[in-house]
């Protein structure tokens, strides 16, 4: 069976795109077609399309699987392919965060709900006519079935997983000298909920042996750090760290920050990236508890879990991992379980091997 998978996205590689690819590269008797843009820019989508077009026509694919952030595209896809079956990969729900996320008021971010917004009954319609439609979490799954009336049944879980030739357990490696709490975004938004990490860093001001890391988020975090920091907090800066060397900090540190800690209606329904990496990695992992959390986590046995939008939660937990250092061991064994068990390459191939299957 040849399916065409196609990524039309500002990063083409991003780790959702190139686990599916990989996870159906294992199954037997699966041979995925590739088709992602080079362009970044606008000119992607007529590049994707274009290349969808000729593949269609050169490679005759059984299926299409559409990822992520392929709403964009997805009703010229299915005009394009017919009656051929098409996988989404839907991953967000735009239509709920448009009308429910407070992020940051930039042209694109308005521009991009408005159009959700104005697209509901049409996204609705494109959703019912795709053959399976994928979410990373059964809480997502949930959520995107009941704001667009569509039949959970089309759903299936397939987590993020991560990238496993980086991610992965050191026999050894040096720790930071002081207990180190680790977190890194892309950026502040909303969902991530990096103000009370902040608030949790200035409570545990008196202890001078816990120290944060924070890293990216650019001039708004890097402000943010700076007035933690004068307000007593043991808090250190970095702009970024190169993604080759983002597991190496991870396992130097004595507790890694998951999260999402924002208390938003998308930070209720996603595992973040960064909670599979740090998984896979095999080090302590603090998240928030949420919908999508609950179902695989449990407080202080494969990861510890806090309330969001709670920064004295967070301050309690971390003192407790800074005076359980043997019991923070078992955690992260626990959790590398977890990974293996659930959300690993191996967990996702078995689960799209089904799937495949029904096609």
């Amino acid at each position: 069976m040849k399916i065409a998978v196609i990524t039309c996205y500002f990063d083409p590689d991003y780790v959702r795109a190139r686990v599916l690819r990989t996870a159906l590269k294992s199954i037997p008797g699966v041979t995925p077609i590739i088709i992602k843009n080079t362009h970044k820019g606008l000119l992607r989508y007529p590049e994707v399309l274009w290349k969808v077009w000729q593949i269609k026509r050169l490679k005759k694919p059984d299926a299409y699987l559409l990822t992520f952030r392929g709403q964009e595209i997805l009703p010229f896809v299915q005009f394009m392919i017919r009656k051929k079956l098409l996988i989404f990969d839907e991953l967000i729900v735009p239509i709920a965060y448009a009308n429910n996320e407070g992020h940051a008021k930039s042209f694109t971010k308005r521009l991009y709900y408005l159009m959700a917004r104005r697209s509901e009954s049409l996204y609705r319609r494109w959703l019912r006519k795709c053959y399976a439609i994928l979410a990373d979490t059964a809480a997502h799954a949930e959520l995107s079935a009941r704001t667009s009336h569509v039949n959970l049944s089309k759903y299936t879980v397939v987590p993020v997983g991560t990238d496993e030739s980086l991610f992965t357990p050191a026999a050894s490696v040096a720790k930071s000298t002081k207990f180190r709490v680790f977190y890194y975004s892309t950026g502040m938004q909303p969902l991530h909920g990096v103000q009370y990490v902040l608030e949790a860093a200035e409570a545990l001001r008196d202890n001078p042996e816990i120290e944060f890391l924070l890293v990216g988020g650019k001039k708004p975090l890097r402000d943010a750090v700076t007035t933690a920091a004068n307000k007593g907090a043991h808090v250190i800066y970095e702009a970024w760290i190169p993604f080759d060397k983002l597991v190496k900090t991870m396992q130097g540190s004595a507790i890694c920050l998951g999260g999402p800690f924002g208390d938003t209606l998308q930070a209720h329904h996603v595992i973040t990236t960064k909670t599979y990496q740090m998984l896979a990695a095999g080090v302590p992992t603090m998240i928030g508890a949420s919908e999508a959390t609950n179902e695989y986590f449990v407080d202080k046995q494969n990861a510890l879990v806090v309330s969001q939008a709670d920064a004295p939660a967070l301050a309690r937990a971390l003192t407790w991992a800074y005076k359980h250092p043997t019991e923070l061991r078992d955690i992260a064994a626990n959790g590398r379980k977890l990974y293996e068990k659930q959300f690993s390459t191996a967990a996702i191939s078995r689960i799209l091997e089904r799937l495949v299957a029904g096609l």
